[in-house]
């Protein structure tokens, strides 16, 4: 039986009085973040179900809202356990009219009879296919649903593509739909590709965010990528061996974020590259013997990127490259360093990121709210580093320090007991946080 608005309600009474329009508008800004789609299960408690079960007139308003049922995620669990149910799923889609699609299916049960309800799962949904603006199948145990071999003719909505799961020759019908699919999706901009590229004939000129991760690359390949793509705002990709494949200057105007985790050398990528957007660069070499990667920082400099984030894990990096890389860099508010080969964390490093309200123009990224020194070996003198956190404590407009996480190695964790002292004090103040030797968390 249906429940009516309480009329003595001081709540739902002005609310459910409110104009249908305004009522509609307040329900939509209950729904998850419209940009991250993705990242929430299925929930019965949450929107749209929730306002649903308030009373009659927002269970009509709710029905007759299709953009309340646009975006579904759906999940297969252990015993081949599906949420919602096939009958709320097609209930779902119908409710949604006309109104484009975002579309999550996730499982990670590696039964076959689960793969089997994906696909039954998909069946609903494929004849609206015209209608998808963003899928993600995050499926890592399962083969390619079949259904995707239904792909029909004709152009598509599609704008953001997700993929996951494995691949086998056999399934050329199902990758040859969905590669169709992306290949006349002409607003399509966002593909995380987690499998082999050769199964992929697209327009990479269209993409403005790649993320191949986390399948290893050539390097050839990835600078074929990098030159089809001149749009790219955001790439990740692993690298794993040289190729022979030799490329010109590489030309990305519009990229934003870098994120490579690379097994060879990367000096001939970034000699090559021209990134004057970048503003968030991650990168990780894991491999020996040790090469200095100074094209990473010379071409950050030569482009002059205005950097937010900077993450060097495991470089060889001299340290005066570094330094006059991080002179170039006012408005950096993140800087983490892990496993740096070479000196280490040396006194001067250290000195110069110590503020100095005298000498502004001499302070190195004024701007700096978190540092991460990870796995790092210390040759400064003990006290050194929690002289450089003190001075961005204190109060000084641009010196808002806000967090320091700093793991000693085990040869320098004794040598540097009074900066650990000094630092566990600095973590008493209000709104900093300090992390010595254990992982970083969220409530510190």
């Amino acid at each position: 039986m249906a429940t009516t608005c309480h009329p003595d309600s001081h709540t739902i009474g002005p609310i459910a009085s409110a104009p249908i329009e305004i009522l509609q508008h307040i329900f939509k800004s209950c729904l998850p973040d419209a940009h991250a789609p993705h990242d929430k299960p299925f929930s019965s408690t949450e929107a749209p179900l929730l306002l649903c079960r308030v009373c009659a007139l927002w269970r009509t308003i709710a029905i007759a809202t299709p953009q309340l049922w646009a975006r579904l995620a759906i999940s297969v669990g252990e015993n081949n356990n599906l949420r919602p149910s096939r009958p709320l799923i097609a209930t779902w889609v119908t409710r949604s009219a006309s109104q484009p699609l975002s579309l999550v299916v996730h499982s990670s049960d590696q039964c076959a009879s689960a793969a089997e309800t994906v696909d039954e799962v998909l069946q609903i949904f494929l004849p609206h296919i015209r209608r998808w603006r963003s899928i993600t199948f995050i499926l890592p145990c399962h083969p390619v649903p079949r259904s995707l071999a239904l792909v029909p003719d004709g152009d598509f909505l599609l704008q953001i593509a997700k993929f996951e799961f494995w691949v086998t020759t056999a399934q050329r019908p199902q990758i040859s739909g969905l590669a169709k699919l992306l290949k006349s999706s002409p607003q399509l901009h966002t593909l995380y590709w987690g499998n082999d590229l050769e199964w992929l004939d697209i327009d990479w000129t269209r993409l403005t965010v790649l993320d191949l991760v986390p399948v290893w690359r050539p390097m050839y390949q990835v600078t074929q990528i990098m030159q089809n793509a001149p749009k790219l705002r955001s790439l990740s990709v692993y690298i794993n061996h040289a190729g022979s494949a030799d490329v010109g200057r590489i030309v990305l105007p519009d990229l934003a974020i870098l994120w490579i985790w690379s097994e060879v050398d990367m000096n001939p990528l970034f000699r090559r590259l021209s990134v004057p957007a970048l503003a968030n660069i991650n990168v990780f070499a894991d491999f020996a013997p040790f090469i200095p990667q100074v094209e990473v920082v010379h071409c950050l400099a030569r482009c002059r990127s205005k950097l937010d984030v900077a993450i060097f894990q495991s470089l060889h990096i001299p340290e005066p490259d570094l330094i006059a890389l991080l002179r170039t860099q006012p408005a950096l508010r993140l800087l983490e360093l892990r496993a740096l080969t070479g000196n280490g964390m040396t006194g001067q490093l250290l000195t110069l990121l110590t503020l100095r309200e005298a000498s502004p123009d001499q302070n190195l990224c004024p701007d700096l709210r978190i540092i991460r020194l990870l796995q790092s070996s210390f040759s400064s003198t003990d006290g050194l580093l929690a002289d450089m956190v003190a001075s961005r404590r204190m109060g000084v407009e641009k010196a808002s320090l806000s967090s320091l996480v700093v793991h000693f190695s085990d040869a320098d964790l004794p040598q540097h007991t009074e900066d650990i002292r000094r630092l566990r004090d600095l973590a008493n103040e209000v709104a900093f946080r300090v992390w010595i030797h254990e992982p970083e968390t969220k409530s510190g």
